[in-house]
């Protein structure tokens, strides 16, 4: 069994996995994450930490937080954690400037999306940033980062007197009579549509076939991939595991498995 830390700048997600298939998965807020010992009382209050693990591998965008894993996994595993790193992963090229730079949660999409999908892929990933990454015949060729929702929404609450925090849910209309549903409208609805926009000229700059895939996933693709499809006419997968797969994939890669 193998124990998966997906950390992220609001929450993280902890899952255990036999074969990188299935997952048990939970989450947690990452500002609890402080010390090892805390860290091994949420850990074992959900899952038995004993022999049966035999490592800890991590996705980790707070480096901050990232020696309580190392001695976590010191201490209690008896063994040195695996941290997700570009660098580490040579079945791949990765054609940007700084490659050690990217996010280790997308690397992991990287990895599960040209594992499972092929060598041409665009995956957008809807967290506490969105994020949109280019795999175009097995290469890395870069990507964007947009604000997410909420920091958008959290910004328009904290900056202005009067706009008030809403719920993060996209507007059925692009008219809006009041001011939630134009905070939506200007929030969510466009920004959407800005995807849809970038999705399509990423496609035309790097002359993707048509059975290229577009892959969803993060924990607030649920709550738009229905209007996506409608009012963007987007063919897409909603993968709500990949990132957790790619983790699991550079588990794999590091100690030495095959990688069909």
């Amino acid at each position: 069994m193998v124990l998966l830390f997906d950390v992220g700048n609001t929450h993280t997600t902890l899952a255990v996995t036999e074969e990188g298939k299935n997952f048990s998965t939970w989450r947690i807020s990452t500002k609890s994450i402080q010390t090892e010992d805390e860290l091994y009382a949420y850990v074992k209050s959900l899952i038995k930490v004993d022999a049966h693990i035999e490592r800890l591998v991590i996705s980790s965008v707070v480096p901050q937080i990232n020696h309580v894993f190392e001695f976590f996994s010191k201490k209690y595993l008896k063994s040195e954690a695996i941290f997700v790193d570009a660098r580490r992963f040579p079945h791949l090229t990765w054609n940007v400037k700084f490659p050690e730079e990217i996010g280790a949660d997308r690397v992991a999409n990287v990895i599960a999306s040209w594992k499972d999908y092929g060598k041409d892929c665009i995956i957008v990933d809807f967290g506490t940033a969105t994020t949109i990454e280019i795999l175009r015949d097995g290469v890395y060729e870069g990507g964007s980062i947009i604000p997410g929702f909420y920091m958008m929404i959290n910004a328009l609450f904290k900056g202005t007197a009067k706009l008030p925090m809403i719920e993060i849910k996209p507007f059925s209309s692009f008219v809006g009579k009041d001011t939630e549903s134009n905070i939506k409208i200007g929030v969510i609805n466009t920004v959407l549509g800005g995807i849809r926009y970038a999705i399509d000229e990423i496609k035309k700059e790097l002359n993707f076939p048509e059975s290229t895939y577009i892959i969803l996933t993060g924990g607030q693709a649920l709550l738009v991939e229905n209007f996506f499809r409608k009012h963007y006419k987007l063919q897409y997968i909603f993968d709500q595991d990949l990132t957790l797969r790619g983790i699991y994939y550079f588990y794999e890669s590091v100690i030495n498995k095959s990688m069909d």
